[in-house]
């Protein structure tokens, strides 16, 4: 006889369950079962009561959940208390765990709370991997975030036991699809890489505000699961640290013997969870949902805003140098405009070469050194071509006292390039007040006036390098990029 058949014909058949368990609410409902909080009058607790409608022909996925449920014994998992029949329904009584699911807070969770939830769920796999059970269902509604910060795995519904083969079979898709490993999703067996697969999806959702293979339909979801088609991270959120889009990209490798452990990946993710400011959970009401929100259209903004602030560029700039016809501004300009909104790398080189040719009208030297100076900023730059004309952000707002602004919106770059950005900006801003020798105000550290501009004509591009060096690293000027650097630092840790 197997197993679940085993365990069915010995299942408690209760017909008088109320006289122990005292419905209080529901709390849920799904497919063939509802979810109660009810109390157990015997132990005199607080129960979550699951009862499955036999009538839909689950009763094999009923032993299944609760012969894997059984045979977990862990923090991280939820755990089962009773299991029964009234003829009708089965009713399974798990740990009533007060909180929310993960899907429930997912838009209040900062990078660092969410590396850290899923680290917690990984070291729960780790532990039913061990004791040869898969849950096969890993997704964030599965996923319950306690109101004191632990985070606990929940329904395991579905689970296979990997010594039990008549659990499932090929062909068995059961799961949610947009979570499916590639090898679930065309029927075949699931094993512990299909559970980090998922986990490590539902990261990607909670890092990027959308789940990365999520079609219009569910069979254009299926077929993007199929065919691997997952941009990596690295291309929705190019500020994280690269050992973190490593360790997801890794992790929903299209081949499961390429993906790491539960634990490893576990592992990798508390490795580098302390470059994001590592915090216990707790909800961020406020700032971080407006900044997930923005984070979510980040692909867009930037290229909309890169575009944007180059065409703006242009329109500054050229008209107060010599080397186009007035007329050429404005098309030139919206050229600019059109080609980064295609491509950003391309608006961004075109942009620096446009403005090579009036340069060299300065001075030879001033134009060699403008040049070094392109190269160097379209390498850092390729990645994320905003980053490049940022700092004309700060240089528009400085008539209007807005120049601080600055610093607090590039804090939604991330940490540590929040800061980078912030004080290439500061830098940007120092030059820009020490060529124009506009008046000193708090926006921009008080710098003094200078006649730096007369000096930037020469043929030798070193000593035209050396006088702008000079002239901006001074105790006013350092500080001003360490303070704008700082100050996104803090607004995006707050």
């Amino acid at each position: 006889m197997s197993a679940p058949s085993a365990l069915y014909s010995r299942t408690p058949l209760v017909t008088d369950w109320s006289q122990r368990y005292q419905i209080v609410r529901k709390i849920g409902a799904g497919g063939f079962a509802e979810v109660f909080e009810a109390i157990d009058l015997k132990l005199d607790r607080n129960v979550a009561l699951k009862v499955i409608d036999e009538r839909g022909g689950v009763s094999s996925r009923v032993l299944r959940e609760v012969e894997a449920a059984a045979s977990l014994s862990h923090p991280g998992i939820v755990s089962l208390f009773d299991f029964f029949s009234d003829g009708r329904r089965s009713f399974i009584v798990w740990e009533l765990v007060r909180g929310r699911s993960l899907a429930e807070v997912a838009g209040e969770l900062t990078d660092a709370d969410a590396v850290e939830a899923v680290a917690q769920v990984l070291d729960a796999l780790a532990y039913a991997h061990e004791q040869r059970v898969v849950h096969r269902d890993i997704k964030p509604q599965n996923i319950m975030v306690a109101d004191d910060g632990h985070v606990k795995v929940m329904d395991f519904g579905i689970a296979r036991l990997l010594d039990a083969e008549t659990l499932t079979s090929d062909g068995d898709m059961l799961g949610t699809v947009a979570y499916m490993s590639p090898e679930q999703a065309a029927g075949r067996r699931a094993g512990p890489p299909s559970d980090v697969y998922s986990t490590a999806i539902v990261l990607y959702e909670l890092l990027c505000g959308a789940n990365p293979v999520r079609g219009a339909t569910p069979a254009e979801t299926i077929s993007n699961v199929v065919a691997g088609r997952i941009p990596s991270l690295g291309e929705r959120r190019p500020d994280l640290p690269l050992d973190l889009i490593d360790a997801v990209d890794v992790a929903v490798l299209h081949d499961p013997a390429e993906r790491p452990s539960a634990q490893e990946l576990s592992d990798a993710l508390r490795a580098v969870a302390g470059r994001l400011g590592g915090r216990h959970l707790r909800p961020q009401r406020v700032l971080h949902p407006l900044a997930r929100g923005l984070r979510r259209a980040a692909p867009l903004l930037d290229r909309v805003a890169g575009a944007a602030l180059a065409a703006g560029v242009l329109l500054a700039l050229l008209p107060r140098l010599s080397g186009y016809p007035q007329s050429w501004t404005l098309p030139l300009s919206v050229l600019t405009l059109a080609l980064w909104l295609v491509l950003p790398t391309g608006g961004l080189a075109w942009l620096l070469g446009v403005l090579a040719f009036p340069v060299f009208n300065v001075s030879l030297g001033l134009g060699v050194a403008y040049v070094a100076l392109a190269l160097v900023i379209s390498l850092i730059a390729a990645r994320r071509p905003v980053v490049a004309v940022f700092p004309a952000l700060a240089i528009f707002a400085l008539p209007f006292a807005g120049a601080l602004l600055v610093p607090a919106a590039a804090a939604l770059f991330g940490r540590l390039r929040g800061f980078l950005v912030a004080a290439w900006s500061g830098l940007v801003i120092v030059t820009y007040v020490l060529i124009t020798g506009i008046s000193p105000s708090p926006f921009t550290g008080f710098q003094p006036r200078s006649h730096l501009a007369a000096h930037l004509a020469g043929d030798n591009p070193i000593t035209v390098a050396l006088r702008v060096v000079r002239a901006v690293a001074t105790a006013p000027g350092l500080g001003q990029v360490v303070i704008w650097g700082i100050f996104a630092l803090a607004i995006h840790t707050t």
